[in-house]
């Protein structure tokens, strides 16, 4: 009975992360380069099916911020293009994204405001954020922006294969409970009462960790608000 009640869980749980998500929808990645770091969109993980990069707008990516080993926040500049651009020396970065408003009829699905299209059958606003962790320390256990964020609650790179990390997902910087969580595309989870689930490292190499939010919007231009959050950081080996 007790196998029955957790694969039904887990089920429901993958239910409503894929429900939480556009059916287009795509891994978001911060990836190290000889000179810093660039930010991908794509299919990173092998739950999503496609290129495995995906161009995006050159107003895509709309702010970063860079943390110290001392939690200490400041403005991370971004070069503009594709792939978006950051240097700078950080223990963590972050990057906030957003490709707008996006209204699906029976006919197609459009990176536009639901206002004026006839025959609305959902719209919604899409919002990203990703962070990279590189370096640890206990400051970084804590959120670094507003918005939707997760975060370790421990040092991850003392894990390796097999290990479990307990990550927090919060919103504006609050513990957030019920939010499904997936590693590598497929749900392992949803944040309890105090915004932390408990995920397994399946292998080395670089660590895709996502969490999304679906909320009622009443702008007149979208249904919803969909937040989508991911954490990024590498260990030795593949």
């Amino acid at each position: 009975m007790k196998f029955i009640q957790n694969a039904f869980l887990c089920a429901f749980v993958s239910l409503l992360l894929a429900l939480a998500l556009p059916t287009a929808a795509h891994d978001l990645w911060l990836e190290k380069e000889a000179d810093g770091y660039v930010l991908l969109q794509g299919h990173r993980t092998t739950a999503h099916a496609g290129a495995e990069r995906v161009p995006y707008p050159a107003n895509f990516a709309r702010q970063a911020v860079c943390a110290d080993e001392r939690g200490g926040v400041k403005p991370l500049a971004i070069a503009p293009g594709y792939p978006a651009r950051l240097g700078d020396d950080c223990a963590a970065r972050q990057v906030t994204a957003s490709s707008g408003y996006w209204t699906k009829t029976a006919w197609e699905t459009r990176n536009a405001p639901k206002a004026g299209i006839a025959g609305v059958l959902k719209s919604w606003r899409a919002e990203e954020s990703v962070k990279y962790i590189e370096r640890w320390s206990a400051a970084l256990a804590r959120p670094l922006a507003t918005g939707l964020e997760i975060t370790p609650v421990n040092d991850p790179f003392r894990l390796g294969v097999g290990d479990r990390l307990t990550v927090r997902v919060t919103l504006d910087g609050k513990p957030r409970p019920d939010v499904p969580v997936a590693y590598d595309g497929a749900t392992r989870g949803a944040s309890g009462e105090d915004g932390t689930v408990v995920l397994k490292i399946r292998h080395g190499g670089l660590q895709m960790i996502a969490a999304s939010l679906e909320t009622p919007l009443d702008d007149g231009q979208a249904d919803t608000l969909i937040q989508a959050a991911t954490l990024n950081f590498a260990l030795p080996g593949k």
